[in-house]
């Protein structure tokens, strides 16, 4: 399997594990949970997994995935900060906002947007015809795909939950961007566990945990576990080795496609028939995903 294949079909499992994460997050919320505690224990979990797995490679290969060189510690900080922001401003803008899924979709999906402008011009790098039809056919594509063009609902809209919506735009551009330099020299499983450890250190700090244990109950606990497996360890350590694979700003136009999965899943298991304009944006983000396919470029060595 050559490289750019094994980075999309990643990117395409990642894009799979997390279709249900938001669905799965307003059925916690609904069930008591705020979002430290969503974050801590899901974190918490999650970190466990990739221990376990690190130590079992540990055992059965001798290979030691814990270690880091001193010189990038500072960038392993700084790579969890990132992400530990990033998912603090997300949970609590989408806690303000649910249920209006269109705004917080689709402030979101403008992530891989940023990301390419500040890979173009911050980074120099160089994108092809192919690849500028595919981010503005996805962008567009994902925008009508959640409903948030032409038109959308001002359900509960107010501006501090945008703003939170729009900073955590900002804090996951800066996190792959600190992490693409990372997975250079590391493997995904040593990147996503650091990153983990410090989400959960972080997070739980915003909380006692006499308060996170009251808020839990069996039905958010097994939420929140499968949101631990499936939309952490899975879909982290498939993301990442995209990433490693075929670049940060590939992997982000890719993960517009989630609403295809999002979208079928709604029509097979909730009965809920897509709208004329909806079925229009998951055309442009099918032909948005074939480009990227079909360009192969790997620009993550340029």
């Amino acid at each position: 399997m050559n490289k750019f294949l094994k980075g999309f079909l990643a990117m395409i499992g990642a894009v799979i594990a997390w279709s249900s994460l938001e669905v799965t997050g307003s059925y916690i919320f609904a069930e008591g949970a705020g979002t430290v505690t969503l974050l801590s224990i899901r974190f918490l979990f999650a970190t466990l997994l990739f221990g376990g797995v690190i130590l079992f490679q540990k055992y059965k290969t001798g290979e030691n995935l814990f270690l880091i060189d001193k010189i990038d510690i500072p960038r392993f900080i700084g790579n969890g900060v990132f992400l530990a922001l990033h998912l603090l401003v997300y949970w609590f803008a989408w806690e303000l906002l649910d249920p209006n899924l269109a705004v917080i979709y689709g402030i979101f999906y403008m992530y891989p947007l940023a990301l390419v402008l500040v890979a173009v011009f911050h980074y120099g790098e160089k994108f092809s015809n192919n690849r500028k039809i595919a981010v503005a056919l996805g962008t567009i594509g994902a925008l009508f795909a959640v409903e948030f063009l032409p038109s959308f609902s001002t359900e509960g809209l107010n501006m501090t939950g945008i703003l939170l919506d729009v900073a955590a735009v900002i804090t996951w551009v800066g996190y792959l961007m600190i992490g693409q330099g990372i997975v250079k020299k590391y493997k995904a499983l040593t990147i996503v566990f650091y990153d983990f450890l410090q989400v959960f250190v972080y997070v739980s700090l915003f909380q006692l945990p006499t308060v996170t244990i009251a808020e839990l109950n069996p039905h958010n606990l097994l939420a929140i576990l499968y949101l631990a497996v499936v939309a952490s360890f899975i879909a982290y350590l498939c993301y990442w080795t995209g990433v490693k694979n075929i670049g940060a700003s590939n992997s982000g136009m890719i993960e517009l496609a989630t609403p295809i999965i999002g979208v079928t899943l709604a029509y097979f298991f909730l009965s809920t028939d897509p709208s004329l304009y909806q079925m229009g944006g998951l055309l442009m983000l099918v032909g948005s995903t074939y480009l990227i396919y079909r360009e192969k470029e790997v620009v993550y060595d340029q």
